[in-house]
């Protein structure tokens, strides 16, 4: 990774959410800690500032990549102790006490993004992130390098997009630490019965597919193949079956002016209000209005 000429850290103040972005960056930073300097430096604000004797806890999630020398990472209430190396990632979780140091004799370079979010939220709940196991062995992955870079030059610009760009890039480092999962993890014979479920399901979506049925034609339990289902997507298949008909409705009411029955039909749907009642739970308007709002409130299609 090219090293950033200058240490630097900046924060946020975290404006109300608008629903949009499902990630908000609240701070971001790069530190080159010398051998035998003092840490951490006391220049931070008083909520993020921290002893050694005391440590700290935060109110969002901190990813923390070490891309030089060697030091120590503590956390959670047993105060588990990590070893931290050259290509070392620690994630920081809100609520949760913790501390770290550099070795006094290596010092160390610290990379670092803090964010909140419907996403990070997200990444704790399917196990992409975990409490219990804060420190990842990522070495030096080169899309995590170049994501942290981009965030240095964009934490370094007086411009209005920095905090929008910030956040695309938490969205960025979550992507790429799943892929460093998913590549120290092979498929297994329960990744492969899932993804032809899941690809049954997107070619046969306009059908009423009994889930049980396609769990026998998979050699499976229809309870095997929704608790394996939902712990690799966050849906159930049936969930997951109606995601892929909502978002067919979607395309069929942008891009053509067939009627909320027609729609209903070729999508197999019981009925028009059948699709309206799903369309308006998952989507938060009616088909109808929601075609107005893509064609800018014009009514190019039939009532239906």
């Amino acid at each position: 990774m090219k090293r950033a000429t200058e240490d630097y850290f900046v924060y946020f103040p975290q404006a109300p959410s608008r629903g949009i972005c499902p990630c908000t960056a609240t701070a971001a930073g790069f530190t080159q800690i010398p051998p035998h300097t003092p840490y951490p430096p006391r220049r931070h604000p008083l909520d993020h500032h921290f002893t050694w004797s005391h440590g700290r806890v935060l109110h969002a999630f901190q990813l923390v990549y070490i891309s030089h020398g060697r030091g120590t990472f503590e956390c959670g209430a047993q105060r588990m102790r990590h070893g931290i190396e050259p290509g070392t990632l620690f994630v920081l979780f809100p609520g949760v006490w913790h501390r770290y140091a550099p070795d006094t004799k290596t010092g160390w370079t610290e990379h670092w993004l803090e964010c909140t979010g419907p996403a990070f939220n997200r990444a704790l709940k399917i196990g992409l992130l975990r409490e219990d196991k804060p420190v990842l062995r990522v070495g030096m992955n080169r899309d995590l390098m170049d994501a942290f870079e981009l965030c240095h030059r964009w934490a370094r610009r007086v411009s209005p997009a920095r905090p929008a760009a910030l956040a695309a890039l938490g969205l960025h480092l979550l992507a790429a630490l799943e892929s460093v999962e998913s590549a120290d993890q092979p498929p297994t014979a329960a990744d492969a019965v899932i993804a032809e479920a899941q690809a049954t399901i997107i070619e046969r979506f306009q059908e009423r597919l009994d889930m049980r049925d396609l769990s026998e034609s998979l050699s499976v339990s229809y309870s095997w193949l929704r608790q394996h289902f939902k712990q690799r997507t966050g849906l159930s298949p049936k969930q997951f079956h109606m995601q892929v008909r909502i978002k067919r409705a979607q395309d069929l009411l942008a891009n053509t002016n067939k009627s909320i029955k027609e729609i209903a039909d070729i999508l197999g749907f019981d009925s028009a209000y059948h699709l309206s009642a799903q369309f308006k739970t998952r989507i938060g308007a009616a088909p109808k209005i929601w075609r107005k709002q893509v064609h800018g409130g014009s009514n190019t299609g039939r009532a239906g």
